[in-house]
């Protein structure tokens, strides 16, 4: 992996992002597309790190309440970090293999860089709910209304990041973006499941 971006240049992509999540084709111009660019784009894992942990700590909070055979909150801790690593890559190893059948191998690197970039501002935005999910254990209602509105404005917002990036019509973009999501969820459950670390939404 290329070097960590400089500060200018992790804003310049976020911005980049930002604006292609509220529609606007030149968010483009702001994200570097070269092989570099490319690599340098996973640095946004490392940038999402701090809200994360923070979900991987909650979720280890709740599966130690509800299943407190499983293993300690360490071991969980790592298995919420693997899952939601292979949920960040696998789809774009997936997608590497599809996009030349799909028609969009031209927009591969494009909507890689630019998904990379868009994933940063949706981790940082379900902050909120990971510190009132934590501070609140004991409201699973407002716990879960809050995480509903932040996920409903986190869909819509990447499904606009989405469209701009692929350059396809609407319709495209949305049964695109719909097998992503639904492949996400699925690989989720299935690995929170296969690891032992499944609670379900109404634990809180």
């Amino acid at each position: 992996m290329s070097d960590l971006p400089d500060w200018n240049e992790i804003q310049r992509s976020l911005r980049g992002a930002w604006r292609m999540m509220n529609g606007h084709a030149d968010g483009l111009d702001d994200l570097d597309f070269s092989e570099d660019g490319f690599w340098q784009s996973f640095h946004a894992i490392t940038i999402s790190l701090p809200p994360l942990i923070l979900g991987w700590i909650a979720l280890a909070n709740d599966v130690a309440s509800v299943r407190p055979q499983t293993g300690s909150r360490l071991s969980t801790i790592g298995s919420a970090a693997f899952i939601d690593l292979a949920v960040w890559v696998l789809p774009i190893v997936i997608l590497a293999f599809l996009a030349g059948p799909l028609g969009i191998a031209k927009r591969f690197s494009p909507y890689v860089v630019a998904s990379n970039w868009g994933s940063v501002i949706g981790s940082w935005l379900t902050a909120p709910a990971t510190l009132v999910r934590t501070l609140l254990p004991e409201w699973p209602a407002l716990v879960a209304s809050i995480n509903l509105a932040i996920y409903a404005v986190i869909v819509i917002l990447t499904y606009r990041l989405v469209h701009v990036a692929l350059k396809k019509s609407y319709l495209w973009s949305a049964g695109f973006f719909l097998v992503l999501i639904i492949g996400s969820i699925l690989m989720v459950v299935t690995l929170q499941n296969a690891l032992g670390i499944f609670v379900p939404a109404v634990s809180g």
